[in-house]
């Protein structure tokens, strides 16, 4: 077992040192291109975009933008989970509602993303169209996980609950809340951070008032490519925080597999 588990940590710091030593690359590989093409309108220097990222964060605006971008967000992202969980209880219980909702949830899976921002901007104003956008790229996401984890329980563990007459409340808490939870809980940060982004995307071409997109189109008004790169490293370090929390939920949710 202390053979094994070494082996583990071994094989863990050579993936942290591999991945290191892949982003020091990247960021080398960014400096020299930028050097040699020698135009911040085309690449930005490590520099510039530094300094960029700088000006952008003492701006007043600043903390108002990241709120609003991800207020709406997350609003979209509850908003879609609640209902996700409601319509995948209701389509697991009616075969006619989950046939009703099977055509709805895949036409929302395979319109384009800048089709369905356009389109949303269309019938609505600026300021929802965002919002509006978010919510329906990760509801068939977090649906066919609610609805998938509760087809996919055992049978047998189905029919022991019935043979044993276990009443309706102690099925819900004790069978299928834990499918659901144990399902939806790998996929929750990952989707919320993609909210985020297609947020930001409706922002970008929606324009309002506040949010992330609505300066990285400023920035791309006034030909700023370095202070898009800063919005681009603001954008990657709330990812990384993302996945640092998601790391956390896992090992907390499936602490018994340690």
């Amino acid at each position: 077992m202390k053979v094994y588990t070494s082996f583990l940590n071994n094989s863990n710091r050579k993936d942290k040192m591999e991945i290191v030593l892949s982003c020091i690359l990247l960021l080398f590989l960014w400096q020299i291109i930028a050097i040699l093409i020698n135009n911040e309108i085309y690449l930005p220097t490590i520099n510039q975009t530094l300094n960029s990222m700088k000006e952008i964060i003492l701006e007043p605006r600043f903390y108002l933008d990241m709120a609003y971008s991800i207020g709406r967000s997350l609003y979209s992202f509850l908003l879609a989970l609640v209902l996700a969980m409601v319509i995948g209880i209701l389509s697991y219980s009616n075969k006619i509602i989950r046939n009703i909702i099977k055509p709805i949830s895949k036409i929302l899976e395979s319109i384009p993303t800048m089709i369905l921002v356009l389109l949303v901007l269309i019938w609505f104003n600026k300021d929802k169209a965002p919002l509006i956008v978010g919510f329906s790229i990760v509801m068939p996401i977090l649906y066919n996980a609610v609805l998938g984890s509760m087809l996919n329980i055992d049978k047998k563990l189905i029919e022991m609950s019935e043979i044993y007459k276990i009443n309706i409340n102690d099925k819900i808490l004790k069978l299928y809340l834990p499918s659901i939870k144990y399902n939806l809980i790998p996929i929750l940060i990952s989707t919320f951070s993609l909210a985020l982004k297609v947020v930001i995307a409706g922002e970008v071409y929606g324009q309002p008032t506040y949010g992330i997109g609505t300066m990285i189109q400023v920035e791309k008004i006034n030909f700023n490519t370095s202070g898009i790169f800063a919005w681009i490293v603001i954008i990657l370090i709330i990812s990384v925080i993302l996945d640092i929390i998601q790391k956390v939920l896992l090992r907390r949710t499936f602490i018994w597999k340690r």
